[in-house]
C-alpha cells in the first residue's frame, strides 16, 4: 500500500484533484467486451453440445475448431440471413478407421463431412421466447443426423436454452416421439434411409423427426458484463457414438480473446476436456474502412481560361486526373451543355462510388464549362454496360451535404447505352497489341482422400496477356508449384459414368502446368435503349481438364431485374500433364441461363439447362445473397438425367460457397474477391465447363434494381 508523504503541498492535491476530473477510466478500457453468443461443438450457436435458438446477424462467418477427443471438428458457418445459419463441417472420428483395408487408407481415422440448416420460426422478444427448428447432417452420412426444436430466452445476465432432440440428439431412455400419435412412419428412422445404395450426400427426408424416441435438452449461459466471460453449463443425454459417458452434464467457459476471437473450455460426458477457438466476423460491413483521398485542386486564371477555351486541355486534364485512380476515360462528347464520359475502370466493385469519383475528382474542371447534365458509361472490355444520367448542378449539392442521397435519386437515372452523343471531345488511343502480366499466389487443395485427410500445393500462377484490339486478345495462365504433398494421392479414382471431373487428383499433382491458354472476340454489341445484346468466341486451352472450341451470347435490359445468356462449347479432355496433348474424350457442352434478380434485396437466382460434360443433360439452380458491402453467400445444385445408381454416393452434385471482397479488409478500393467453393464430393454427373467467356461477368451488378441496392456506394 502507498502511504502519502506528510510534506507534498496541498496546492499539489487540490492540482491532483482538478486534473481528474477531466479523466475517465474503466476496467472496461482493459479487457474485451462481451463479442456475443458462441458456438456449442457442432458448430451451431448454443453452449457445449446443445444448440440454442440464436442466429447471427446476417452477414457472418465463423470458422470454429473443435478439440474434442475422439471426435474432432472443423466447421464453417454462415448466416445469410437473420433467420438462418448453415454450417459445414469436417469431422476426425478417432473411434473407427477410414476404411478396413491398410492398403486402401493406412491408418488414418475415419473422416466425415456434414451440412447443418437452423432454421428461425419466431423471434425472441421482451416477453416471449425465440424459437428455432434445426437440421444436423441433413446433408451427408448420417452419423450426426439429428433434428431439433429449440427455445432461447435471455433474462438479465442469464440466457437460458431448451428443446427437444430426435436422431443423434435423443437418448436411449428418452421419451416416446410424440409424432408417432399422428403416424406410426415416425417410429422407423432406418427402415427408408437405407434400401443397399450409399445414400450418403442424399437430403435424408425420409429419416426427419423420426425414432421411436426423443430427449429433452437444457442449458444456460451466464454472462459477465464486466469481463466478457461466459459461464455455460447444459445437459444432453444423447450418445450417438456410444462413448463412455459418466454423466449428461457438461461446463464451460469462453473467454474473448479480441473483437474476433473467442476461446471455450469445457468438461462434458463426467470424463473428458475439451477447447474450443472461433473466428468470426461480419462481413455484410467493411472491416477495414477503405478511402480515398481527395486532393485539392486550384487553377489559376491561365488555367481557367484554357480549360474554358481548348477542348483538348479539358479532356486531357480529367484523363490525368482520373487515372490516378484506375479511371481511363475512353471517350467524351460534349454538346449544348451535356457531358457524355465513357470510362474503363479497375478499382471499385461498386459502380455508384466510382461516379461519385469521377464528379469529386473533375468537379473543379467541369465548373469551367457551362456543363447541365453528365452521363458516366460504364465500359467493360469495349462493351459499354451502363450509364448513369443525372444533372450536375444537384450532384455537385448532394457532396456538399446540401441534397440528401434520396433527394439526388429522384433525379438520377441508370439507362441502356444508346450511342446517340454527338461533337466527341476526346477519343481514347492504345496502341495495340498492348500487354500484361501479374504474379498471384496458387493454393490447391483436395480434402478427405484416402491417402491422407489432406493434400494441398502452395505456388504462383504467371498470368499474362496480349491485347490485338478493342474486340480481341488472347489470355494465359501458367502454374508453378513452391512446396507440396500432392504425390501422395495414389490411387486412381472410379466412375460408373465417363470420368470428366473424378480425376482431378492426377490434374493436381502436376507440379508445373499450362493452366490456360486462349484467344477470344468479342462481336460489335447491339444497342438500343431497351436492351444490351453482344456474343463472343472463345478457342484454346479454357482450364486445366478441358480446351476447345466455342461462343457465347447475353441479352439484358438494365430496367428488368433479368437476363438471359447462352453458350455452346465443343471440347477435348486435356491429359494430365496439362501441356498441349489430349486424350480420346470429346463433347459437346451448353447451357441457356436465366439470372433473376429477386424482389428479396440482394438475392440472385440462376437456372440453367443444358447438356454437361459427361453428356448428361438437366438443370442447375444458383442461389446467393449478396450483401451490400459486396459479400456473397450461396449455394447450387444439379439434377440431371442419370440415376442415383450411375452417379454414386451423393446421388447428384451439389455445393456451398462464398465470396469476400478483398476491399473489406483493405484500406484500399479493389474488384478482386477472394472465392471458397466446397462440394459435398467431386463427381462427374452434373459438371460444368469452366474457363469459357462468361458474359454475365460482364454485366454483373451493372442492373438498375443491383445499382439501386448498393447506392451505399454514393457515401464511400
Amino acid at each position: 500500500m502507498l502511504h502519502w508523504v506528510i510534506t507534498i503541498k496541498k496546492s499539489f492535491f487540490l492540482i491532483l484533484f482538478l486534473f481528474s476530473l477531466f479523466i475517465q477510466g474503466s476496467l472496461d478500457d482493459y479487457i474485451y467486451s462481451d463479442i456475443g453468443e458462441t458456438s456449442n461443438i457442432h458448430g451451431e450457436l448454443g453452449i457445449i453440445n446443445i444448440p440454442s435458438s440464436r442466429i447471427l446477424d446476417e452477414g457472418n462467418l465463423k470458422l470454429h475448431l473443435v478439440n474434442s477427443e475422439p471426435v474432432n471438428s472443423l466447421l464453417i458457418t454462415a448466416t445469410p440471413f437473420d433467420w438462418m445459419e448453415v454450417s459445414l463441417r469436417y469431422a476426425d472420428i478417432n473411434t473407427a478407421k477410414y476404411s478396413p483395408y491398410p492398403s486402401f487408407s493406412g491408418d488414418q481415422t475415419y473422416k466425415d463431412k456434414s451440412f447443418n440448416l437452423k432454421l428461425r420460426l419466431i423471434e425472441e422478444s421482451d416477453r416471449f421466447p425465440g424459437l428455432s427448428i434445426g437440421f444436423r447432417d441433413f446433408i451427408g452420412s448420417g452419423k450426426f443426423s439429428g433434428e431439433y426444436i429449440v427455445s432461447s430466452k435471455k433474462i438479465g445476465d442469464f440466457d437460458f436454452s431448451v428443446g427437444l432432440g430426435w436422431g443423434a440428439l435423443s437418448g436411449r431412455d428418452g421419451l416416446k416421439n410424440p409424432l408417432i400419435d399422428i403416424d406410426n412412419s415416425f417410429s422407423d428412422r432406418k427402415s427408408e434411409y437405407n434400401r443397399g445404395i450409399n445414400r450418403s450426400g442424399t437430403l435424408g427426408l425420409d429419416r426427419w423427426f423420426k425414432g421411436e424416441k426423443v430427449s429433452a435438452f437444457y442449458g444456460f449461459e451466464y454472462i459477465n458484463k464486466h469481463s466478457g466471460l461466459r459461464f455455460s453449463m447444459d445437459y444432453d443425454s444423447s450418445n450417438p457414438f456410444s462413448l463412455d459417458k459418466e454423466s449428461d452434464f457438461a461446463f464451460g467457459l469462453s473467454i474473448p480473446a479480441s473483437k474476433y476471437l473467442d476461446i471455450k473450455l469445457f468438461r462434458h460426458r463426467g470424463t473428458s476436456l475439451g477447447f474450443a477457438l472461433s473466428y468470426k466476423a461480419n462481413y455484410s460491413k467493411s472491416i477495414i474502412k477503405s478511402s480515398d483521398l481527395i486532393p485539392i485542386i486550384n487553377f489559376n486564371n491561365d488555367d481557367l481560361k484554357l480549360l474554358s477555351s481548348r477542348d483538348e486541355v479539358f479532356s486531357g486534364t480529367i484523363n490525368v486526373l482520373l487515372a490516378r485512380f484506375g479511371i481511363y476515360s475512353q471517350q467524351m462528347f460534349l454538346d449544348s451543355g451535356n457531358l457524355e464520359i465513357i470510362i474503363d475502370q479497375t478499382n471499385y466493385r461498386n459502380l455508384n462510388t466510382a461516379t461519385k469519383r469521377v464528379i469529386q475528382l473533375t468537379k473543379e474542371v467541369l465548373g469551367t464549362r457551362e456543363i447541365k447534365n453528365v452521363r458516366v458509361t460504364f465500359q467493360n472490355s469495349s462493351v459499354n454496360v451502363t450509364s448513369v444520367n443525372f444533372p450536375l448542378e444537384k450532384f455537385l449539392k448532394f457532396l456538399q451535404d446540401e441534397l440528401t442521397l434520396t433527394e439526388l435519386r429522384r433525379s438520377l437515372e441508370y439507362k441502356n447505352y444508346t450511342n446517340n452523343s454527338q461533337n466527341k471531345i476526346f477519343q481514347g488511343v492504345i496502341n495495340y497489341p498492348a500487354f500484361s502480366w501479374g504474379i498471384r499466389p496458387d493454393l490447391k487443395n483436395h480434402i478427405g482422400a484416402p491417402e491422407s485427410f489432406y493434400s494441398g500445393q502452395l505456388g504462383i500462377f504467371i498470368g499474362g496477356g496480349i491485347k490485338f484490339s478493342d474486340q480481341t486478345f488472347m489470355e494465359s495462365t501458367i502454374s508453378l508449384s513452391i512446396i507440396q504433398n500432392m504425390d501422395q494421392l495414389r490411387l486412381r479414382s472410379w466412375s460408373r459414368m465417363q470420368k470428366v471431373r473424378s480425376d482431378v487428383r492426377e490434374y493436381l499433382k502436376e507440379k508445373y502446368a499450362l493452366r490456360d491458354l486462349t484467344f477470344s472476340y468479342i462481336f460489335d454489341p447491339s444497342y438500343n435503349s431497351n436492351y444490351l445484346f453482344f456474343g463472343g468466341l472463345k478457342v484454346g486451352l479454357f482450364e486445366e481438364m478441358y480446351g476447345g472450341i466455342g461462343g457465347e451470347i447475353l441479352f439484358r435490359d438494365i430496367s428488368k431485374p433479368w437476363y438471359l445468356t447462352a453458350n455452346y462449347y465443343w471440347v477435348k479432355q486435356r491429359e494430365f500433364n496439362q501441356r498441349f496433348s489430349f486424350r480420346n474424350y470429346e463433347t459437346f457442352t451448353g447451357h441457356l441461363n436465366f439470372v433473376w434478380e429477386t424482389p428479396i434485396d440482394g438475392v440472385k437466382m440462376i437456372l440453367s439447362g443444358g447438356r454437361y460434360l459427361a453428356r448428361d443433360s438437366g438443370f442447375t439452380l444458383n442461389v446467393a445473397k449478396t450483401f451490400k458491402s459486396g459479400f456473397t453467400l450461396g449455394f447450387f445444385a444439379t439434377k440431371t438425367d442419370v440415376s442415383e445408381y450411375e452417379f454414386g454416393e451423393g446421388a447428384f452434385d451439389k455445393g456451398i460457397y462464398f465470396s469476400i471482397p478483398l476491399d473489406l479488409i483493405s484500406s484500399k478500393h479493389r474488384k478482386n474477391s477472394a472465392r471458397f467453393v466446397w462440394r459435398n464430393l467431386t463427381k462427374d454427373g452434373g459438371a460444368m465447363l469452366s474457363g469459357g467467356l462468361d458474359l454475365q461477368g460482364y454485366v454483373e451488378d451493372t442492373s438498375m434494381k443491383s445499382l439501386d441496392y448498393f447506392n451505399d456506394g454514393f457515401y464511400e
